[in-house]
């Protein structure tokens, strides 16, 4: 068991340096930014093609409405009242 958790403590070790390395690097604002909101569209739209297939019709409801700018219906079904039901 201590060998996991040495394991663990090098991997969040090397996790923590690296962070702290790129951490260093700062970005510049522009496009490419993350609050840049044709950038979250574009995302938005990536992930709503990949999805199309899927039949997920909640998942594409989500994307759907994200992009619109819009609250998703996603007519979810009651719960049940209390734990008898189950």
């Amino acid at each position: 068991m201590a060998l996991l958790w040495d394991n663990l403590a090098q991997q969040l070790s090397s996790v923590r340096a690296t962070a702290s390395a790129t951490a260093v690097v700062t970005p510049v604002s522009g496009s490419g930014t993350s609050d840049d909101p044709s950038d979250r569209r574009r995302r938005l739209q990536k992930a709503l093609e990949a999805v199309q297939d899927s039949g997920n019709a909640m998942m594409i409801e989500s994307l759907t409405a994200a992009i619109e700018g819009r609250e998703a219906n996603l007519n979810l079904p009651e719960l049940p009242d209390g734990i008898a039901k189950f």
